[in-house]
């Protein structure tokens, strides 16, 4: 399950998925998405970090788009590392306080 937080608790969105790709696709709300090619897919990441960017420039935050995991830089190099860089520099949550996946084993 993936978070877009807006704030003070507040979620934008929630997506989920049952992979990677799936989540990626729901966060461009693109359900070609998934069925594309790879270097359609990665465009889209490109896309989508590049306009990332740009909106952390307007909050003076310089944010970079590359192919590896580094700090303050958009990962597009795969679906997996796109989202997990989205989630390091605060744009999405994978997991959110209060919230089950429904792994919790605790007896109630």
């Amino acid at each position: 399950m993936l978070f877009q937080p807006a704030g003070d608790g507040v979620f934008y969105r929630a997506c989920e998925a049952d992979g990677y790709r799936g989540l990626v696709a729901a966060l461009l709300n693109d359900a070609d998405y998934e069925d594309a090619t790879l270097a359609d897919r990665l465009q889209s990441r490109i896309r989508v970090a590049e306009d990332l960017v740009l909106l952390h420039r307007l909050e003076h935050r310089d944010l970079r788009v590359t192919d590896r995991d580094e700090a303050d830089a958009i990962n597009v190099h795969t679906d997996r590392e796109f989202i997990s860089s989205l989630e390091r520099i605060g744009f999405l949550s994978l997991s959110s306080p209060g919230v089950s996946d429904g792994t919790d084993k605790r007896a109630s």
